[in-house]
């Protein structure tokens, strides 16, 4: 079989499984998923998302600027929504308030599990007639006169003491509500009873249709209110449009102005659209093994397709530059740019892959993709970039421009003047910062982050200083174990004003001795319910004041016997539920909240991370921010570091010799310390993705250096026919990587951004070192060329 058919079934062979892999590829919209899974406080609060957040909750703002927002009409509002979709589920207060059959559900169960011990006092308290008549006479005196208006309704509405149980008063002592402190606002959540699809697309739609509803009725009922809508499917609509308009934009963006350059450098629009069926496969390969061994697109990773094409498309024009030079058709051409085009994709390559070893998965996630398209866009450039160009081939250059480079003297004073400048500006402005806000992650007109954040203003439980504290085992004796000893932390930490307050009710994690022996003692005392309700009325409560105690008992003798089922009917109780849950797998997870005095000091990190040794994580996104910055540092000191010794010896290899070694470190280099200088001169700051310049840069840089420096050799110093080839096409490199980067200036969030314009920067600075210090210190360094590099490029201008 000939080697044009074998290459044809594995064309079609490669096309097919990269087509198959297309298919497995999603957006992946949570912020989290960029983060570093390794990281305890990530997974703590991903879990906590999932098991307690109700992440697709749609949260409905309510806003009014002169009054307060009554409940009625808030309730008003929850009706109409119901009406409209009677699939949904719309809550305008908790769910006990609108059902106070729930709340006594609630306190029975929670009263099955209590310790044997307070259950036995609740026993000896209303068994025994005139225990039970004595109590009530006290409860009366204590309504008459006390001062606590909170404890003195309790005790009206709960006379036999069920509301006594320890874990449930915590839970009474909550700031939770569904309206703002000050009343101007409330909140409804709006969720859907089954999804059968949770896509940003579906969301996109549902959020129109909520907007669409609510601005109805209030139009409707003459209400001067404004609304805004956040929550888990606002943002989950927001950033999957975000990432589609990015990946669809910078890649349309930067295939026009690449393309508009190519045919401006190359005046042939069949070359540019040969390229372009070769760029669009390279594509199709990298989605699919994308799709095979990531499976998704985040926020980090979606930007990958503009640089990709920025970088492919270079070795496309390398190739095409010099054709012209090349003899024997197109093995011939293969041959004589394939070491140069090879190891430059192999040394990029590298250096992205070194981005795997990131600790932040949307880093990782984009060094995995670029290393893919690298390797496939200079594989099907080299295998059929030299047939179209036999059918298209590139036209010489009219006449041959003579170019001008510095010399070795000059070189030297610009290398001392910008390393010279920047030591100064590093010494008088400080060294660049690094910025690990996450909310620069979020879309840049993102309706769900202002609304969440006027949330977190005004209502004290969605407080950006509540901490999440999060514990989790197989087994829940374990989970009580940890639950209790995080109790006397948090005691601790609030005896030494290290926090304002907490909401840990450890109380309430199941417990299934305890059920087992109070089962029968709790359905002996719900048998005596009418004894009990008889006695109580006798002294004096009415109905009204009875019918919770009443509901209360009834529920008791509902407690089966059987503890199996305990832990999901606690994770199924609204109550029980917001602190509890148990997942499919039989492990627990018990979580609560504590609110911080002032910022988060380095002690306070430091005693969270002794907390995880015990099982337990506290966490939220203002601590993320702080535990994020020492694994920016490690991802540089640990990976970058290292990755010069790699590279350096990468080098070494590809040229085999020190002094072209040199070179291009000295290039890399220099552009790194202008890049660093450009940071701290406009008050810019890196962050986990822009960091990724670095490596670009000196991916860049390596390529430039490996073209530059081959072509030299093979042309024997004259540079005046490197500059009419390699040089001609390393500046359309740099600019078309520059272009691709460049287009992320108009993402939709501002990690990309700043990603984009560091990196566009720093490609244009080391083109540019490229060109002008190559070529002078390769003549310097090679003595036997350097007259001949000059005569050539004086014959190149006659």
């Amino acid at each position: 079989m000939s080697g044009k058919r074998w290459l044809t079934i594995l064309l079609l062979g490669v096309i097919l499984l990269s087509g198959a892999g297309l298919t497995r590829l999603r957006f992946e919209t949570d912020i989290l998923e960029v983060l570093p899974k390794s990281l305890p406080s990530v997974k703590a609060l991903q879990d906590f998302q999932k098991h307690f957040a109700q992440d697709r909750q749609v949260i409905v703002l309510l806003q009014s600027t002169d009054e307060e927002i009554e409940e009625e009409d808030a309730g008003d509002l929850a009706a109409y929504l119901r009406e409209r979709w009677p699939d949904a589920e719309v809550a305008y207060k908790s769910a006990f308030e609108e059902d106070p059959g729930l709340f006594a559900e609630s306190v029975a169960r929670m009263w099955s599990y209590a310790p044997p011990e307070d259950v036995a006092a609740l026993m000896a308290r209303l068994e025994n007639e005139e225990h039970l008549k004595k109590h009530l006479v006290e409860v009366k005196e204590d309504l008459q006169n006390s001062f606590d208006q909170q404890q003195a309704t309790m005790s009206a509405y709960d006379p036999m003491g069920f509301l006594q149980h320890p874990g449930l008063q915590s839970l009474l002592d909550s700031d939770m509500d569904f309206q703002s402190d000050d009343g101007k606002a409330r909140i409804l959540l709006v969720s859907r009873k089954n999804e059968s699809s949770i896509g940003y697309k579906d969301d996109a739609l549902w959020i129109e249709t909520i907007r669409s509803e609510v601005a109805g009725w209030l139009e409707r009922e003459e209400f001067d209110l404004d609304f805004q809508l956040t929550g888990g499917p606002v943002y989950n609509a927001e950033i999957g449009s975000g990432m589609e308009r990015d990946m669809s934009g910078t890649i349309t963006m930067t295939t026009l102005l690449v393309g508009l350059l190519f045919l401006l450098t190359q005046r042939s629009f069949s070359q540019l659209l040969a390229i372009g069926v070769l760029l669009s496969l390279a594509f199709l390969i990298t989605l699919g093994m994308g799709g095979w061994i990531f499976g998704v697109l985040n926020l980090v990773s979606v930007g990958f397709a503009a640089i990709l094409l920025g970088l492919v498309i270079d070795y496309a024009v390398v190739i095409i530059r010099e054709s012209s030079h090349s003899e024997g058709g197109a093995a011939g051409l293969r041959k004589m740019v394939g070491p140069s085009v090879l190891w430059a994709a192999l040394t990029t390559a590298i250096v992205f892959g070194v981005l795997m070893m990131s600790t932040f998965t949307g880093v990782k996630q984009l060094g995995g993709l670029i290393v893919i398209g690298l390797i496939a866009g200079a594989g099907v450039m080299l295998v059929f970039a030299p047939y179209f160009l036999e059918k298209f081939p590139a036209e010489p250059a009219s006449r041959l421009i003579k170019p001008w480079f510095p010399s070795i003297g000059k070189v030297s004073v610009l290398l001392a003047v910008v390393l010279i400048g920047s030591g100064v500006l590093f010494l008088t402005k400080g060294a660049p910062r690094v910025n690990m806000d996450l909310k620069m992650i979020e879309p840049e007109s993102s309706e769900a982050a202002a609304a969440f954040e006027l949330l977190q203003k005004e209502f004290s439980a969605w407080s950006e200083q509540n901490a999440v504290i999060l514990t989790s085992a197989k087994s829940l004796d374990l989970v009580s174990q940890q639950a209790a000893e995080m109790q006397v932390s948090l005691q601790g930490m609030k005896k030494d004003n290290s926090i304002d307050a907490y909401q840990w009710p450890h109380d309430l994690v199941p417990n299934q001795e305890n059920y087992q022996v109070n089962a029968s003692r709790l359905k002996k005392l719900s048998d005596s319910r009418h004894r009990l309700l008889t006695t109580a009325a006798g002294a004096g409560f009415t109905d009204k004041g009875l019918s919770l105690n009443q509901q209360i008992l009834e529920a008791l003798g509902q407690v089966p016997s059987k503890p199996e089922a305990l832990a999901k009917a606690c994770a199924d109780d609204p109550l029980i539920g917001a602190f509890f849950d148990i997942d499919d797998q039989g492990v627990a997870y018990f979580s609560g909240r504590m609110k911080l005095v002032g910022a988060l000091t380095p002690e306070m990190l430091e005693s969270f991370t002794g907390l995880e040794e015990k099982g337990v994580s506290v966490t939220g996104w203002s601590i993320l921010q702080s535990i994020l910055l020492p694994h920016v540092k490690r991802d540089f000191y640990v990976i970058f570091i290292p990755s010069a010794g790699i590279l350096l010896l990468a080098l070494f290899i590809v040229f085999r010799s020190w002094r072209e070694t040199l070179i291009a470190i000295i290039v890399l280099l220099t552009a790194l310390v202008m890049v660093n200088a450009l940071v701290v001169l406009t008050g810019q700051a890196w962050n986990f993705l822009s960091g990724v310049a670095i490596p670009l840069v000196v991916g860049a840089g390596i390529d430039y250096s490996i073209h530059l420096i081959f072509a030299l050799r093979r042309q024997n110093g004259d540079f005046a026919a490197v500059w009419n080839s390699v040089g001609k096409a390393i500046c359309f490199c740099g600019l078309s990587t520059a272009i691709g980067f460049g287009s992320l200036l108009f993402a939709s969030n501002e990690v990309l951004r700043s990603m984009g314009l560091l990196c566009s920067v720093g490609i244009l600075l080391t083109m540019a070192l490229s060109l002008f210090v190559i070529p002078g210190l390769w003549s310097f360094w090679h003595g036997g060329h350097r007259r001949r590099l000059t005569l050539a490029g004086d014959r190149a201008g006659e």
